[in-house]
């Protein structure tokens, strides 16, 4: 519970080091649900039925999504109009995550997660069940499989497919056998030929994965060198470094206690201006990075403490053999890296039920061996 609860102790641990009280109660508040989430979680006397609690919630949230996409294009049909015809495909997903109050990366997340739950629960159905149930287990696989794409987010879409590939073969005895195979076949092709799909309905996903992301990396800490960075580094790599960049040299200004909880951001801000980075300044950048973002707040501690938490996944899913364990840790490790989720409440409460779950269920396979 407390490894769990570890991100909120480190609140409390550093409160005193907020300039504003008030504010540093505001960050704390956010993170006390990994206090309360394991607490009565785990504290539970009774088994978990964590497969039908992962099935439901995959189930429950592709026909939610899948609604919202249909009422999407029902209410804003000029904005379909505009991507069927290659306009402003860059705000594709983004414009659909707004319409339900949600940060598209953010979302994206949670659908990389619930597609390859779905397929897990496909792939376990081949040869199994009946047929009937498999088609339906193909078709939420199918449905979780569009909302990703739309959405769009180039992360997730990477971390789906090697979720696929993980799923495919984690449990057996033989990882390359002839069942396991046919079972990654399946999946795998439905992922392409609809990938495929995609990129022949908007082409700009082949511009978007190749130039936008790395275009401009020689002007790394120096965006405002660009005639119009707006247009050219908004949604590229480069913009990301030239944040990190300016972060790590925040961190390192405070390597031990940190800046405080709640004047992390703005220190980077500052140093932003400072710098005479106007571009990112104008926007006030968050970090983007949830490792660089704890050690700036909470200094090397805080660095360690966001690891930890991280790879408490991957300690449990290995501890309990679960797969979908496995791959939420290369999930949220690698959100993690590229964006800031612990400062999120969405991605808070996401990650800490997920974590007290899991490790719930590692228990419970623990203390049945004892038996």
């Amino acid at each position: 519970m407390l490894l769990i609860a570890s991100p909120f102790l480190l609140d409390l641990l550093f409160f005193w080091n907020n300039e504003v009280f008030t504010e540093g109660i505001k960050h704390a508040e956010k993170r006390v649900s990994l206090l309360l989430l394991p607490l009565f979680i785990l504290s539970q006397n009774h088994r978990l039925n964590t497969i039908l609690i992962l099935r439901y919630y995959a189930l429950a949230t592709t026909a939610i999504l899948s609604f919202c996409l249909i009422r999407f294009a029902i209410i804003s049909p000029e904005l379909f109009n505009k991507y069927l015809n290659g306009i402003d495909l860059w705000e594709m997903g983004y414009e659909f995550a707004r319409s339900i109050n949600m940060h598209a990366p953010a979302l994206n997340m949670h659908v990389a997660f619930v597609m390859v739950i779905n397929f897990y629960f496909f792939k376990e159905a081949l040869g199994q069940i009946r047929k009937t149930h498999i088609v339906w287990r193909f078709v939420f696989f199918l449905f979780s499989l569009i909302v990703l794409f739309y959405i769009n987010t180039r992360l997730a879409i990477v971390n789906a497919f090697f979720g696929i590939i993980l799923v495919s073969f984690f449990g057996n005895k033989t990882v390359f056998s002839a069942k396991s195979l046919k079972k990654l076949a399946v999946g795998l092709a439905v992922f392409i030929v609809l990938g495929i799909g995609f990129v022949k309905l908007f082409p700009y996903n082949i511009q978007k994965f190749s130039d936008v992301t790395f275009a401009h990396l020689d002007k790394v800490g120096k965006l405002d060198q660009l005639e119009n960075p707006e247009a050219e580094a908004f949604n590229g790599l480069v913009t990301r470094l030239s944040i990190w960049k300016s972060s790590l040299e925040v961190a390192l200004k405070n390597p031990v206690i940190g800046v405080g909880a709640a004047d992390g951001k703005q220190e980077v801000v500052a140093y932003f201006k400072d710098t005479n980075q106007q571009f990112l300044a104008k926007y006030e950048f968050p970090v983007h990075n949830q490792y660089l973002d704890f050690w700036i707040k909470f200094g090397i501690l805080g660095l360690a403490v966001s690891l930890l938490y991280v790879f408490l996944f991957l300690y449990i899913g290995i501890a309990s053999r679960q797969v979908l364990c496995v791959f939420f840790f290369i999930l949220f490790a690698s959100a993690n890296f590229v964006d800031d989720f612990l400062i999120r409440f969405d991605g808070i409460v996401f990650s800490g039920i997920w974590l007290s779950i899991f490790t719930k269920n590692a228990l419970d396979i623990k203390l049945d061996k004892l038996k």
